[in-house]
């Protein structure tokens, strides 16, 4: 029987896939109230002959603008490959975790751009006692020595630190509960993998999968609450500190530092009333987070200040951009989007601001 570590860990990919494209539940929403500028297609850029089919959220990207896809393999769709693809649309390296294979890994998760060129990905292997393990690739594609995290949970999300500490979230077992129920977890670890904090979030509204609240749950309820999700993303910024996304309404981001100390938290506000965001970026100084719109087949993206959360622009997509919101460059005033096209070919497509 399959445990609660490995159907959350499945859950969550899932409802992660459908936060991007908006079809998941929670999805009501409101008409917009305030005004936005238009994003327009200034390039589309078909990579049917580097990379075609399905993807998997989320998309990265690094300062030199490469993107790192992570491409849905079929025969084994949990050790999925991740793809690095350059400004001109070649493919230049390849990381894949099966090539850990004195690992035995069952999962590979999160992953994130190394400054080497490289990448980061989170891997676990077992169910029951999961190990979790920090996996290293050099710019080539070739494995580096992994790093054994010291705690057993199921990782979901993770950034690295300039200093080389990382912040990982996830769901760990509760132990005294003989019926094996799982909690959110957070927690600071070392370059080698000691645990040095564990992190604790408040919020005013604690939202569960789909943007109900965790206490609306029926306390008599045969099957338990399913517990909420400190983090579905993170990113690095600029100034050495972690941001992450909650994935609540409104929007939280927490500014962590590399100490592991909650320095603010930035509300953002969707467009609309009742909107989940979908994807968030940090560049430069900005955060840019998306809110998708399955009804109008469209999305806005706000995008707002990073040291005080203030609002400084929402932009509107009609839905030609695609649902996946893939990099965010604040200097340039560019975002880059992902989508499927025809013959299942990968469109990279970037836009730019309009006019009012």
């Amino acid at each position: 029987m399959r445990s609660i570590f490995s159907i959350l860990s499945f859950a969550l990919v899932a409802y992660g896939v459908l936060a991007q494209t908006g079809s998941g539940p929670g999805s009501r929403k409101h008409s917009t109230t305030v005004d936005s500028i238009p994003l327009h297609e200034s390039s589309r850029r078909n990579l049917a002959s580097e990379i075609g089919g399905a993807f998997t959220n989320p998309v990265k990207c690094d300062a030199d603008g490469n993107l790192y896809i992570r491409k849905y393999a079929t025969d084994r769709p949990l050790l999925d490959p991740v793809v690095k693809i350059d400004g001109e649309g070649k493919r230049v390296a390849s990381f894949d975790p099966v090539a850990f294979s004195e690992l035995h890994l069952d999962r590979a998760h999160a992953f994130t751009p190394a400054a080497d060129g490289g990448l980061y990905q989170i891997a676990s292997s077992g169910i029951d006692e999961p190990k979790v393990y920090l996996l290293h690739f050099s710019a080539d594609g070739s494995p580096a020595s992994p790093i054994h995290l010291e705690a057993e949970f199921d990782p979901y999300s993770f950034a690295v630190f300039a200093n080389g500490n990382l912040l990982v979230s996830g769901f760990q077992r509760d132990v005294v509960k003989p019926s094996g129920q799982a909690r959110s977890f957070t927690a600071l670890f070392s370059a080698d993998g000691r645990m040095l904090a564990q992190l604790s979030f408040e919020t005013e509204e604690t939202t569960r999968p789909g943007g109900k609240p965790a206490a609306s749950a029926a306390p008599h309820s045969a099957q338990p609450p399913v517990p909420t999700l400190d983090l579905a993303d993170a990113e690095a910024g600029a100034d050495g500190n972690v941001y992450a996304l909650r994935r609540s309404s409104p929007a939280l981001i927490y500014v962590i530092s590399p100490a592991g100390k909650i320095l603010r938290t930035l509300k953002v506000q969707a467009a609309a009333a009742g909107v989940m965001p979908s994807a968030f970026h940090v560049s430069a100084n900005r955060v840019a987070v998306s809110f998708w719109d399955e009804e109008k087949h469209s999305q806005a993206i706000v995008v707002s200040d990073a040291q005080t959360g203030g609002r400084i622009a929402i932009y509107s997509d009609s839905g030609d951009l695609g649902a996946m919101f893939a990099c965010y460059s604040a200097d340039e005033g560019v975002f880059t989007f992902l989508n499927l096209g025809e013959g299942n070919a990968l469109e990279v497509i970037r836009a730019e601001a309009g006019n009012l």
